[in-house]
């Protein structure tokens, strides 16, 4: 048996883009998107067609697999290539302190609204991999309100959940992070946040303390 090569993939995405095989693609899709729901209870049927068809399709490629309705029975059948999937659709966009102009916001004008409550609940809904929950922290602490306030951060990427809970990230975006900080109206030094080691970086245990990553 030949082994597709990558001209044949791109043959097969072009066939289906010419029109031939859209209906079946489309379907095929449908049906992929449809089993996940109802398997796994992830929803993922409204999402922009464009962006989801070409991951769907780099995801077929990746399993080495030829069309999407071989997928959608790999995908039912083992748990390890549903999560890898969900890992590709679910690209995690984040960073310490994202937006700083939001953050600069929420420490002026949030705050002193937070202070008149003797207990704070913040819930991080699609945390990725965690930068804007320690930021979050980070924010608190240097408040005052950090002892009194309960944060709950979800997402639905096990892999991306399992970092933030980790707290460690790549010691060559410490430069960005700590513009973003101060941006931000970070009112300290950034690195006593954090403990470097050779080229990553772990955020500080107390950090986490108020924190339920799930």
């Amino acid at each position: 048996m030949r082994r597709m090569t990558s001209n044949d993939h791109t043959d097969n995405e072009m066939k289906t883009e010419a029109g031939g095989d859209r209906e079946l693609e489309l379907i095929e899709i449908e049906l992929l998107l449809t089993g996940i729901h109802r398997f796994y209870g992830y929803d993922f049927r409204n999402y922009a067609l464009p962006s989801l068809r070409r991951r769907i399709w780099h995801h077929v490629h990746a399993e080495g697999l030829s069309t999407i309705s071989a997928l959608q029975e790999k995908v039912l059948h083992d748990r390890e290539c549903f999560e890898r999937l969900i890992y590709n659709l679910s690209i995690p966009v984040t960073e310490m302190f994202r937006d700083p102009d939001l953050f600069l916001t929420f420490r002026q004008k949030v705050i002193p609204l937070l202070r008149t409550y003797p207990y704070i609940r913040i819930w991080h809904a699609g945390c990725s991999t965690g930068e804007e929950v320690y930021s979050m922290a980070i924010l608190l602490h240097e408040e005052g309100l950090y002892d009194k306030a309960r944060i709950y951060a979800t997402d639905m990427n096990s892999r991306s959940l399992q970092q933030a809970k980790e707290g460690v990230y790549d010691i060559k975006r410490m430069k960005q992070y700590t513009k973003n900080y101060l941006e931000a109206g970070g009112n300290g030094s950034f690195s006593e946040y954090y403990t470097a080691k050779y080229n990553s970086v772990i955020f500080h245990p107390f950090l986490k303390k108020k924190y339920d990553f799930c």
